[in-house]
């Protein structure tokens, strides 16, 4: 038993250890069972607000809060979370897609329900990217990929590699893509890769069944090579695409397209299903210069240079019941977004988001597994303002859950 001398000297001791700072806030939401939202108690202790594995509300990712996380993106069922220099994953791992084992498989694990810092030989993250079940990150270092290389997605031959495991048996190695440029930007589609060098050149890898590799082929193509079409010669600064649908937005604020086209995502440029090559979008005349550029499994979203936001094809648009075809780009009433302009638009499978000029995020579509956040898993067919506490920094719009940085 203590004396009170010894217990009050246990207790000072202890008051003097240093806490560490809370730095960023993480929040997430929709389906928790994969442990993609690296928070434990939602998949070991049932609670009031999660029902059948969701998480009906952002919760904050308490174990992010001291990790200055500056990057987050959401897969099928698995996130990443990037500070400037540390990697985490967490939710499934069944295609390695936060790494693992392959040489012991009792160290293997299907899934995660914590955060698992992923090696990566870099001292510097400056992005990262999700798809399916792969991603890339991209460092000082040069290009990483991680995860399901079955299609080619991580840039090595497939009948040689169906994984990247990133292990220390296995580390991961950079990209060679075919420029001597440094890569400024990255992205992952489903199941399909794209480089964008200084130069604006869009380099592409993995599934191109729908001709989403953009370089006149279809098919699996495992190494990088060069997307043709209406961008060549353009300074292309980002690639965008949630599924099948790429898009490409350049220096000037015009967009092109490729892939998956059937449901009018191309307006004006073509009636093809399917475009294996680049196809510029005409919409000076419509919309003007755009600053951000998303799309879902069958529309897009696009947000101008004035604030204001546009949308077409088909789904949940955010124009109401009746509102889900849209054959042009349609202006979304600004009262919409609190009579506020809009700074930047995000788009997943199923759903789309906008933060206006207050760092208020506007978010709307299909719902699935609740990962809007809404406290319902019902379709929601306007843009409903997701209430967090603090300005909206990043959105990361999965499948199945959705990731946001808060400051």
């Amino acid at each position: 038993m203590f004396s009170r001398c010894s217990a009050t000297r246990f207790l000072s001791n202890s008051a003097q250890k240093p806490r560490k700072k809370v730095d960023c806030a993480v929040y997430g939401c929709g389906l928790s069972a994969s442990g993609a939202l690296a928070i434990p108690k939602l998949i070991q202790n049932s609670t009031d607000d999660v029902t059948a594995s969701e998480a009906k509300y952002p919760k904050r990712i308490t174990y992010f809060n001291t990790k200055s996380i500056k990057y987050v993106t959401s897969g099928f069922g698995f996130s990443l979370f990037a500070s400037e220099n540390r990697l985490y994953g967490a939710g499934i791992n069944n295609r390695f897609q936060i790494g693992g084992q392959l040489t012991d498989s009792a160290k293997f694990q299907d899934y995660y329900i914590s955060a698992k810092k992923i090696n990566i030989p870099a001292e510097e993250i400056l992005e990262i990217s999700s798809g399916r079940a792969h991603s890339l990150i991209r460092t000082e270092l040069g290009v990483f990929a991680i995860g399901d290389n079955n299609f080619g997605q991580c840039g090595r031959d497939p009948k040689v590699l169906e994984h990247i495991v990133g292990s220390d048996a296995s580390p991961l190695e950079p990209l060679t893509p075919p420029t001597s440029n440094p890569i400024i930007s990255i992205h992952c589609s489903l199941d399909t890769s794209f480089l964008v060098d200084s130069e604006g050149k869009v380099f592409s890898f993995g599934l191109g069944e729908d001709g989403q590799c953009g370089n006149e082929s279809y098919g699996i193509q495992w190494s990088p090579s060069l997307v043709k079409g209406d961008l060549e010669g353009v300074r292309i600064q980002k690639v965008t695409g949630s599924t099948d649908t790429v898009m490409a937005l350049s220096e000037e604020g015009e967009a092109f397209v490729w892939g998956q086209t059937e449901y009018g995502q191309a307006v004006g440029a073509t009636d093809q299903i399917q475009l294996n090559v680049s196809r510029h979008l005409n919409l000076s005349s419509t919309i003007g210069p755009i600053s951000s550029i998303a799309t879902t499994q069958s529309s897009v979203i696009a947000q101008n240079k004035n604030g204001e936001v546009f949308v077409w094809g088909v789904g949940v648009l955010g124009m109401g019941p009746e509102g889900e075809v849209l054959k042009r780009p349609t202006r979304m009433d600004q009262p919409l977004f609190d009579g506020k302009k809009i700074t930047s638009v995000s788009a997943g499978n199923s759903c789309m988001s906008a933060t206006n000029e207050s760092g208020r995020l506007f978010i709307w579509g299909e719902n699935r597994y609740s990962s809007l956040g809404l406290g319902h898993s019902k379709r929601q067919l306007f843009p409903y303002q997701l209430f967090l506490p603090g300005d909206v920094r990043h959105v990361a719009l999965g499948p199945d859950h959705s990731l946001f940085l808060v400051n």
